[in-house]
């Protein structure tokens, strides 16, 4: 980790659109320069210059998927050690809109899935037609059960 990391950590907002017990999930583009390329995670991105983490949630999620949902809850804050310190703020929202209606702008593919796929590791990419790993940290998994938490699915 450098100096600046130490310093000025980024800071992101992570989104868990959710519905039926499952969350959703992207498949990240394979592009160079990209963190984890052609893993599967959340979506969500880096605040903007004087953004609130709300307000990086609802442009995000447009941005990446079109969608603008009726309700957000806030799952939380959390400082990330194994991702260079990065600052978290993970939110939820319901997923109200078929999965067929969502046009993904970023990433390779997008799908649901249930806590239980997430944490085998890799998950299937129907419009790819190949399997892909799941991004390898804690937070991914610790964020999840947050949200199942919240759900009361346990």
């Amino acid at each position: 980790m450098n100096a600046d990391t130490r310093r000025n950590p980024k800071e992101v907002v992570v989104i868990l659109p959710y519905v039926n017990g499952k969350v959703l999930m992207q498949l990240r583009d394979m592009k160079e320069g990209i963190n984890f390329p052609g893993c599967w995670g959340f979506f969500g991105g880096s605040l903007d210059e004087g953004e609130t983490p709300e307000e990086a949630f609802k442009r995000e999620l447009f941005e990446e998927i079109g969608y603008r949902p009726a309700e957000m809850y806030n799952l939380g804050f959390s400082i990330i050690p194994d991702l260079e310190n990065l600052h978290a703020h993970a939110f939820c929202c319901p997923l109200t809109i078929p999965i067929e209606e969502i046009k993904l702008t970023e990433g390779l593919d997008l799908d649901l899935f249930s806590l239980k796929e997430v944490m085998a590791k890799e998950l299937y990419s129907h419009k790819m037609g190949k399997s892909f790993p799941v991004i390898e940290t804690p937070y991914l998994g610790d964020t999840i059960r947050k949200l199942w938490k919240y759900l009361k699915l346990i």
